[in-house]
């Protein structure tokens, strides 16, 4: 994840909420993301579930993510 993203969820609160995970990406799958949202996200239930989605794959995944959902 960027930097930035980091440094704006540090800001939330997050107390009582889930977070589910979901990504693109070129290769990497999920690489840290679910780790690193349950180390930044104090308080959240982060989902371990999370969805990856190859970047060049984008166009034909709707059927992916409503499942997901």
């Amino acid at each position: 994840m960027p930097e930035e993203l980091f440094t704006a969820l540090k800001e939330v609160d997050f107390t009582d909420k889930t977070i589910r995970v979901f990504t693109t990406h070129e290769g990497s799958g999920l690489g840290n993301v679910i780790n690193d949202a349950k180390r930044i996200c104090v308080g959240a239930n982060v989902d371990s579930n999370g969805l990856a989605i190859k970047g060049s794959s984008v166009g034909s995944a709707r059927s992916k993510v409503e499942n997901w959902i």
